[in-house]
């Protein structure tokens, strides 16, 4: 599942050694052999985001507002003579001295710039103009007139008499993501074999980064793109910084069907942007978000072939228990597997049985930090469980800590230690519980028959206020 982290899996793997006497004891006598139960339940993410991430192919790579190779900030400066049709809508910055001013009056302008390399005709409009106003401290005509050096934003548009002109804007047009996210639907569909995507974040000066939405309209095939706001590294949005209503928005037709399997729209802002895979399903395509992750690495198989090489390992260079150590790796890696099927990507879990992602179970999809939660309290129970039990055979009490039997007498010696598990557990069996109905709710809102349309834009219009500016 989504929210659960690179120490939570370790955790679990510590918690499968403690099943084990014979490790316990290793690690009493500070024998540090078993931590590797936690290692290799933290191994299916480390191999996937240390080195699958970088060996996967983009067949596709959108960066919307190139950065500059000094500053790692956008725009990044393009000469005029640069400019060409496959430069058009992304943000960059050029940069020379004004010279005919064609047209100025309240909320626009329109004017040439040069620089060494060329000339392009330039438009600001609405609330562009004010803003390159304030921008320069000055009208187009006084800073031409002063013939000095100045800088604008914007991207590289067509006009409606087929030339090129430099839009003033402060973010790139929502168009070129659309394009190009239809362009990788077909291709995906026309070739028969996956397309993956790369989609760059969009950062500014002052740690800031411009959120946009990528929405799917099934029913229309149409990709729409929204751009939104400025927003912090905490997503909270600067105010004033939602793009006028000519630029907002970007729209693109696809030729063929498909099918976002996650009903709400993707959001791209302060995380680095991401890859998503688009495969042929049939007569459709099909969206397979970060298709490099949750392959192989998170499957039954790869838990199995994990214990059986730590084992090998430690057998080689003489571990006595090496035997337990693998089948204590084994459930960690195994562990990690399942808690990450609890969310709602889910994993390719039996290769080469299974070829794609089975789905997860989507356990409280709009809380999944109590997913988390319940996790880490189910680990931290067994941990307890299994040191109380096995404490009289660890030497460190000659009796277990807890006897529930003491103190609920109807409770027989033989299943008092079953009644504290029991007891342990109950608190995550709940929220497991609670998260199963709240993921029939999730379900029943969006996808009930009947309804379907109206809560995709009930969510469409959810995430655009979260978007912001709309």
């Amino acid at each position: 599942m989504s929210a659960v982290r690179g120490w939570t899996h370790f955790f679990s793997g510590l918690a499968m050694v403690t099943f084990f006497p014979p490790l316990l004891l290793d690690l009493i006598n500070g024998v540090m052999w078993p931590v590797l139960a936690g290692v290799a339940a933290y191994m299916p993410d480390f191999v996937d985001f240390k080195f699958r991430k970088f060996l996967w192919r983009q067949d596709i790579v959108v960066d919307p507002a190139p950065r500059d190779p000094r500053t790692k900030l956008s725009p990044r400066r393009i000469k005029i003579n640069k400019l060409s049709e496959a430069e058009r809508w992304r943000l960059y910055y050029i940069q020379g001295y004004v010279g005919r001013v064609l047209e100025e009056r309240e909320g626009f302008a329109k004017f040439t710039l040069r620089d060494e390399t060329g000339e392009i005709l330039v438009i600001a409009r609405d609330r562009d103009y004010t803003k390159l106003r304030e921008t320069l401290g000055s009208t187009i005509e006084e800073a031409a007139r002063a013939k000095r050096r100045i800088s604008i934003s914007g991207f590289l548009d067509i006009g409606e008499d087929g030339k090129p002109y430099w839009n003033v804007a402060d973010a790139p047009h929502p168009q070129l993501i659309a394009n190009k996210v239809a362009e990788a639907i077909d291709r995906a569909y026309e070739s028969g074999r996956m397309v993956t995507i790369k989609i760059h974040n969009i950062r500014v000066a002052g740690d800031f980064y411009r959120r946009f939405l990528v929405h799917y309209d099934q029913d229309n095939k149409r990709i729409i793109v929204y751009m939104g706001p400025l927003v912090s590294t905490g997503g909270l949005p600067l105010e004033g910084t939602e793009p006028p209503e000519y630029r907002k928005l970007g729209v693109a037709y696809t030729k063929y069907s498909f099918r976002k399997v996650y009903p709400r729209p993707t959001i791209i802002d302060a995380f680095s942007g991401p890859e998503i895979g688009y495969v042929k399903s049939g007569e459709v395509v099909e969206e397979v978000f970060i298709p490099w992750h949750r392959g192989f690495s998170h499957s039954v198989t790869a838990s199995l072939i994990a214990g059986v090489v730590v084992g090998l390992l430690a057998l080689l260079v003489g571990y006595t228990n090496y035997l337990y150590l693998a089948v204590a790796c084994t459930l960690g890696y195994l562990a990690h597997v399942l808690e990450d099927q609890l969310g709602f990507m889910g994993s390719n879990l039996l290769p080469p049985l299974t070829k794609k992602r089975v789905p997860g179970l989507m356990l409280f999809p709009t809380r999944p930090g109590l997913m988390n939660f319940a996790t880490n309290w189910l680990m931290l129970a067994l941990m307890i469980w299994n040191l109380n039990r096995f404490s009289p055979q660890l030497g460190v009490t000659p009796y277990k800590l807890i006897r529930l039997s003491t103190v609920i007498q109807s409770i027989p010696v033989h299943l008092e230690d079953y009644a504290l598990l029991g007891l342990l557990i109950a608190p995550t069996l709940l929220v497991y519980l609670a998260g199963v109905v709240d993921r029939s709710l999730f379900i029943r809102k969006y996808r009930a028959p009947g309804v379907e349309e109206a809560k995709r834009k009930e969510t469409l219009e959810e995430a655009l206020e979260e978007v912001g500016g709309y």
